[in-house]
């Protein structure tokens, strides 16, 4: 099933197997934006998927007029290093002798940390960034280690821009979708 509009922004969720004994189906998750979908490699229980969503950034839309309006890349660049400050570095023995940092903030603040994006080699994740009636959704890949700030390319960035309330109705859905 897909839950808003894929040439914009859409969240689909593709039911497999319904596992009677847990009571819960095994999906196939993910989202498109503009036309291009990114999915999970690996199976997610529908249960854990609408938990992610409705606990993430996509239910409680945080703004930043500065984020919003700001260049893609830097706009990102400033995303990774608020979610992943730990995990930046531009080598694997800088990662391996990096420092680590308790944070002192919520670094899932912007992040959609959707449960879908948690597994296998290829997840993708969302970053969302509201300004008044609009929402900012900017779509990565996630590194398999650590990010790096120069070499953009390899997240494969994409965004779209969506009003509130479409973001809104499309978690409504999905929280009262019924699966035969």
């Amino acid at each position: 099933m897909i839950f808003g509009n894929k040439d914009t922004f859409a969240l689909f969720i593709e039911p497999i197997l319904y596992i009677k004994n847990i009571w819960d189906y095994d999906c196939f998750c993910g989202f498109y934006i503009k036309g291009n979908k990114y999915s999970s490699e690996s199976t997610q229980m529908l249960y854990t998927q609408k938990e992610s969503i409705s606990g993430g950034a996509l239910c409680n839309i945080f703004d930043s007029e500065n984020y919003f309006f700001m260049d893609i890349k830097e706009c990102f660049k400033e995303m990774l290093s608020i979610r992943y400050l730990n995990f930046i570095a531009e080598s694997e023995a800088e990662y391996m002798d990096k420092a680590w940092f308790d944070y002192d903030y919520n670094e899932f603040v912007y992040s959609a940390n959707l449960e879908s994006s948690l597994f296998g080699e290829d997840g993708y994740d969302l970053f969302c960034i509201g300004y008044k009636d609009d929402v900012r959704l900017i779509s990565y890949k996630k590194a398999n280690t650590y990010f790096s700030l120069k070499d953009l390319k390899q997240y494969e960035i994409n965004e779209c821009f969506i009003k509130k309330n479409e973001l809104e109705k499309i978690v409504y859905e999905i929280e009262h979708a019924a699966f035969n």
